[in-house]
């Protein structure tokens, strides 16, 4: 199995981060603004993206108030993938994201795509957690 592996310093604090990427609200600010998402272990996240005609889910598996949260694909092509975000306070009161998404089955073209995917999403993530102004990636 392969993984990609991310990291990045935001200028936020740890609960902002982490409302960004484990509530509707934050999710639809930065990532696509068709987003539902529980919070609580065993709920579910839905995301929806143009063109694409069903939305995909994400099962949470663990949920630590502004510290981890991990996500498990259920449909799509995140089908048996797992997405962890760890919010890691720093002294300053700012935080580093790190961020695991793994269990791809080979770095093939979509794991390449994702890949990069992944790094223009986080672009939009910081701005969002660091300003407060929704600017997602995706809309419709």
């Amino acid at each position: 199995m392969t993984d990609i592996a991310m990291q990045l310093h935001i200028e936020a604090d740890a609960d902002t981060v982490y409302a960004a990427i484990s509530t509707t609200d934050g999710i639809r600010g930065w990532f696509t603004t068709t987003a539902t998402a529980d919070r609580d272990v065993d709920g579910l996240h839905e995301l929806q993206f143009p063109g694409v005609p069903e939305a995909w889910r994400l099962r949470i598996t663990e949920a630590e108030p502004s510290k981890r949260l991990v996500l498990a694909g259920e449909n799509g092509p995140w089908t048996g993938t797992q997405q962890t975000y760890e919010v890691l306070a720093r002294p300053e009161g700012d935080v580093t994201l790190r961020f695991t998404h793994s269990g791809f089955p080979a770095v093939d073209d979509a794991y390449r795509d994702f890949t990069y995917g992944w790094a223009t999403k986080f672009v939009q993530l910081k701005a969002y957690a660091e300003t407060g102004k929704p600017a997602p990636f995706f809309t419709g």
